[in-house]
């Protein structure tokens, strides 16, 4: 690369002695992902921008749907029940044990809040 001073090829048009000219043109280079992921600016903002579509989400969410009730009624299979003891004792007979074993925190919850309910 440093020699190139030194070389003079043969003109095309005359067959004497070229000089090679340097003439500066501008760099076209296209960034790309590699192994270790994006260049940092790009994953920081790609992060920023995929955490504010998240928010909006969940808003948009929270208003078309809800939030979590936290007064469920006592139920089995969509039939109301006294309470939720009574629809753990019907879940224990129609699939087993396993089923039943979901009702156990409500139910939990329940002899908490009324002690009055029959064990």
């Amino acid at each position: 690369m440093s020699g190139y001073l030194d070389h003079h090829p043969a003109c095309t048009e005359c067959g004497g002695p070229c000089n090679y000219v340097w003439v500066a043109y501008p760099v076209h280079a296209i960034l790309k992902d590699g192994p270790s992921g994006s260049w940092p600016s790009k994953g920081e903002r790609f992060k920023k921008f995929r955490a504010k579509q998240s928010e909006a989400a969940a808003q948009r969410q929270q208003e078309r749907f809800g939030g979590l009730r936290k007064d469920a009624i006592p139920n089995y299979g969509g039939q109301e029940t006294g309470n939720w003891q009574e629809a753990q004792i019907q879940a224990m007979k129609d699939k087993g044990a396993e089923s039943a074993a979901t009702f156990n925190e409500k139910v939990q919850a329940e002899r908490k809040a009324d002690p009055k309910v029959k064990v």
